[in-house]
């Protein structure tokens, strides 16, 4: 109810600027004026209606509405971004015109560009690249020259255009050919729309050492019965705060939380044995200091990598381990994903989604003293 409330009370500000920055483009009267007032506050509530109509099983409605609300959520933001630029750009002028700005000219061309810029945005987000990562580690057993682990995480699944964005990224995958497949959490999101389809495409893919799964923060809202349960239908091994070896790996998962709970990431690593090359899988790029001694790498995600410029301003600054590679402590690395889909508005700006392919490659044993 919190998030709720914050969301629908920023969310409606928004609108009420966009309103007021744009109502000069509008023809005199007060008819053009109610009905984009009426359409913005549809605009308001159609997150809304997606969920509740999904819920109510009413997938087509939640399926116009989470199409044309998110795009709109998407344009809304990069139109208030270059209003606020050509209203930069204006005070700037004003000094060096003759005359006071003709301000419905700046208005209208700001829109436009930012119609093309979502437009760019929209294609972004659907390009799911493969993303390369290479780890020496002496703790591949003999024999076993390389490993291949590919992350995937938010992909955000039931939301509109899940099927599309699944399609490309087992494509990504299988070409990869890896060893085992691994998910950080917001695998699924409300209204949960298409489920069978998706959990059977997931449910073809086989790596030889299994597909895994932890929950994030969306697993919560959607709640965790249904996600393990579909989770598990599409054929992956839930980390629910516990860990379990994977041939030469082991495997702890820890479920989201808004800050490291103590028990649940001793529970998940209550199996770990310190021969084999660990991995820690928490949704949110959290380091536990506690374990550093222990964990060889975390595998994340959450950020988006900020999904839409210039969020990522706001994001790196509440997540140090934002994006990227990072050395949290001696002996451990931690990998932070952009993520694989996108939530809200269904673009990407600067902030490509990946398929995160981390290579595992065997490195000679330092010699002890």
């Amino acid at each position: 109810m919190w998030f709720l409330a914050t969301f629908v009370s920023v969310y409606t500000l928004l609108h009420l600027l966009f309103y007021r920055t744009v109502r000069c483009l509008l023809p005199a009267g007060p008819g053009a004026r109610v009905l984009l007032g009426l359409f913005l506050l549809l605009m308001i509530l159609t997150p809304i209606i997606t969920v509740m109509a999904g819920y109510k099983g009413y997938t087509g409605l939640a399926r116009l509405a989470g199409t044309v609300g998110y795009w709109w959520m998407g344009y809304l933001i990069l139109a208030l971004l270059c209003l606020l630029a050509m209203g930069l750009l204006r005070l700037g002028a004003l000094p060096f015109s003759p005359q006071a700005w003709n301000w419905r000219v700046p208005v209208a061309l700001a829109l436009g560009v930012a119609f093309i810029i979502a437009a760019y945005a929209g294609y972004a987000a659907t390009n799911v690249r493969l993303k390369h990562l290479t780890i020496a580690t002496a703790k591949l057993p003999a024999g076993v020259e390389r490993l291949t682990i590919a992350q995937t995480t938010d992909l955000h699944l039931g939301l509109p255009g899940g099927l599309s964005r699944l399609r490309k990224t087992i494509k990504l995958v299988e070409r990869a050919k890896p060893d085992l497949w691994i998910d950080t959490g917001d695998m699924w999101d409300r209204p949960l729309l298409d489920v069978d389809q998706l959990v059977a495409m997931m449910r073809w893919v086989h790596p030889p050492l299994g597909k895994f799964m932890i929950a994030g923060n969306h697993e919560f809202y959607v709640g965790l019965g249904t996600s393990f349960e579909l989770s598990r239908a599409a054929g992956f091994t839930v980390l629910d705060n516990r860990g379990q070896a994977a041939g030469p790996l082991y495997l702890a998962g820890a479920n989201d939380t808004r800050s490291i709970n103590p028990e649940w990431d001793a529970a998940a690593m209550a199996g770990s044995d310190s021969r084999l090359f660990t991995v820690f899988l928490r949704h949110r790029p959290l380091f536990n200091q506690e374990y550093a001694a222990k964990v060889d790498l975390q595998l994340s995600g959450h950020t988006h990598g900020g999904q839409m410029w210039p969020a990522h301003l706001i994001t790196s600054r509440i997540f140090p381990f934002f994006a990227g590679l990072y050395h949290p402590a001696q002996g451990s690395l931690l990998y932070t994903s952009r993520g694989t889909g996108t939530w809200g508005p269904p673009m990407r700006l600067f902030s490509p989604p990946e398929v995160t392919l981390i290579q595992l490659v065997r490195a000679p044993a330092k010699p002890s003293r």
